[in-house]
């Protein structure tokens, strides 16, 4: 029997002044069909592992990722430049060592989870993924993690030409989402607030 995948996202959350600045920008972009708008079901975010795993291995995913995070402060977090992927614009964030060693740690704690075969049906159906949505979680582990992480918010579809925001925030909110069409984090599986502790 063929085994049922879900796409999904371990993503920084953004705090309320952030999400704001990001949603003033997804506003010039595509409206949906063609493109999304940030909501209470698509949030912006910053993806730190994606991949296809397993539905019947969510509970344990969700409590590797709450292991890795039990010792993780607030990541404090810089914009650097909009990017065009000549589809969607980003908001590239600085890879601060902070941030890439959670990726890091996140990808590394995930890779006995890591399917590749996963298809449009791992996504959330009222929103059918692009083929190149399914090709991004596929590709995640080998074309943009470790060396070639780039922290980023997808704003939206489109192009933008406007100055680059001068935005520094701090993020303590990681959440474990079901992605959707543009890999989009949809739903939240599990959330975790990040705590400064003493000694550290």
């Amino acid at each position: 029997m063929p085994v049922s995948l879900v796409a999904v996202d371990a993503a920084i959350l953004l705090p309320a002044a952030a999400q704001e600045m990001v949603a003033r920008l997804n506003a010039q972009l595509a409206a949906p069909p063609d493109g999304f708008r940030f909501d209470a079901g698509h949030l912006p975010h910053v993806t730190l592992a994606q991949q296809f795993v397993p539905a019947a291995d969510l509970r344990l995913v969700t409590a590797e990722i709450g292991a890795v995070l039990a010792s993780f402060p607030p990541l404090t977090l810089t914009a650097e430049r909009l990017a065009s992927s000549g589809v969607t614009t980003s908001l590239v964030l600085a890879a601060n060592r902070p941030i890439t060693t959670l990726h890091e740690r996140l990808m590394d704690r995930l890779a006995a989870f890591d399917m590749t075969a996963g298809g449009a049906d791992a996504f959330l159906a009222d929103e059918p993924p692009r083929a190149r949505d399914v090709e991004w979680v596929t590709r995640f582990r080998t074309a943009a993690a470790y060396g070639s992480f780039e922290p980023h918010v997808t704003l939206g579809v489109g192009a933008l030409d406007v100055p680059v925001p001068a935005v520094e925030f701090e993020a303590d909110r990681v959440a474990f989402c079901r992605l959707g069409r543009f890999c989009t984090c949809r739903r939240t599986i599990a959330s975790w607030t990040l705590a400064e502790r003493s000694g550290t």
